[in-house]
């Protein structure tokens, strides 16, 4: 999904971040600017919820996609479900976000 954004919207900037400091990581890498958070499955993968739980915290306008199965509540400024992580469906949430 990182380079369908990037392509709709130039100079966006990318980040993977994993593991207990992820939401920590991840807000102190987008200051300043808008920020997605993309997670697949996050309902399997109690560091995930801790971290969008982190993000949405500080970061209430946070764009959440979800590339899975979505199990948990539809959470962020904007919650995107794709039910899927094939990149047809990284594109179609990259277009919502860019308004394409």
């Amino acid at each position: 999904m990182a380079a369908e954004l990037a392509r709709l919207l130039p100079g966006t900037e990318t980040g993977s971040f994993t593991g207990e400091d992820a939401g920590s990581s991840a807000l102190a890498a987008a200051a300043g600017r808008p920020l997605v958070a993309v997670v697949r499955d996050e309902h399997r993968h109690p560091w995930m919820t801790a971290a969008l739980d982190t993000l949405l915290a500080s970061r209430p306008d946070t764009v959440v996609v979800e590339m899975g199965v979505p199990q948990s509540a539809p959470r962020g400024a904007l919650h995107i479900a794709t039910h899927g992580a094939a990149r047809v469906c990284g594109r179609a949430a990259a277009e919502v976000i860019a308004g394409a």
